[in-house]
């Protein structure tokens, strides 16, 4: 099950398999995945839901609490949860799927995002031969955000035919580093987010830095952490690749969110950190130098040839190494 790179989501688009309400800018096409942008229709709504066979407008007549209107910057408050209709529509083929992802920044600033479909049984999966629109549901976790129309949040990569075809899989673990800046710490009070400015906010009013004396440290109770792989990470031209957390027996936390490594990430002569966001779950948990997190699974792809991901294209984490959300100042 090969991925689709960027020429041929253009042909999708030029085909009108992919449409938008707004126009489908040349920023929104990365190299192996659209960028996915939202509409001015959201709605605060009272709990998360999966619509089975049930259409999502009855679902935000039962649940919607309030509408809100995108056009301007409006705030989401932490901790609630919004469901927002995206510019972009499906007209999938037979043989083509999607799945969608958060972005980097999305899960590095700890929102909770996930796309619906009409009938889906599951979160941001995408059937064969889908068509209607996508849905956004968005859970501010650490900070309230303030956003508008046409901003993204998620991505979506595309796959055709069903031959899932995994070229090789790498463990991930956690570096820990005694006595140096090692993690962040999201603070539990802070202002709102403004997701359109970039390296604005002063990190420190935002994150508290961990600097163990050792080579573990303690994550704590619904506390989320800015961390880096141990390993540095390097894909060809050729490949696309998905962070997998491990199962629960590995550890009491979770590895989110995006977890999707574009074709020319970590384009160098070392390779690149991966950035990892974790969180633990019911109880404290330690963690320690080395400790397996995930498995970064490798997928073929028709080699980009020019305008993979890096500099050219400008993307805001082709030379990371602890890097917080682009809003904050460096």
């Amino acid at each position: 099950m090969p991925y689709l790179n960027r020429e041929q989501i253009v042909t999708l688009i030029r085909k009108k398999k992919i449409y938008s309400d707004s126009l489908i800018i040349r920023n929104q096409i990365q190299p192996a995945s659209l960028d996915l942008t939202i509409s001015d229709k959201c709605y605060r709504i009272k709990a998360s839901f999966i619509p089975n066979n049930i259409k999502i407008s009855k679902v935000i007549k039962e649940l919607s609490l309030t509408k809100i209107n995108l056009n301007k910057n409006m705030l989401l408050e932490k901790n609630c949860i919004y469901l927002c209709e995206l510019n972009e529509k499906l007209n999938l083929p037979n043989d083509i799927m999607g799945k969608s992802n958060p972005k980097s920044t999305t899960g590095r600033l700890d929102i909770f995002t996930r796309v619906i479909t009409e009938n889906g049984k599951e979160y941001d999966f995408i059937n064969y031969n889908y068509k209607g629109k996508l849905y956004l549901e968005i859970i501010p976790q650490s900070f309230s955000i303030i956003l508008k129309k046409n901003t993204s949040l998620n991505q979506i990569r595309f796959f055709q035919g069903s031959n899932i075809k995994k070229l090789k899989q790498i463990n991930i673990s956690v570096s820990i580093k005694r006595n140096q800046i090692t993690a962040y710490k999201a603070k539990k009070i802070t202002s709102a987010i403004d997701l359109n400015k970039i390296n604005f906010y002063k990190s420190h009013l935002y994150w508290e830095k961990i600097i163990p004396k050792d080579n573990y440290f303690i994550i704590e109770k619904d506390e989320f952490y800015i961390l880096r792989s141990k390993e540095t990470i390097l894909i060809k031209n050729n490949q696309a690749a998905e962070l997998e957390p491990f199962k629960d027996s590995f550890g009491n936390f979770r590895v989110h969110y995006a977890g999707f490594f574009d074709p020319g990430f970590g384009s160098n002569k070392s390779g690149t950190p991966a950035v990892l966001e974790l969180r633990a779950y019911d109880t404290p948990f330690i963690i320690r130098d080395g400790q397996l997190v995930g498995q970064l699974n490798y997928y073929e792809i028709d080699e980009i040839k020019k305008e993979s991901y890096g500099i050219s294209i400008k993307s805001n984490y082709f030379n990371q190494n602890l890097k917080l959300a682009k809003q904050f100042r460096k």
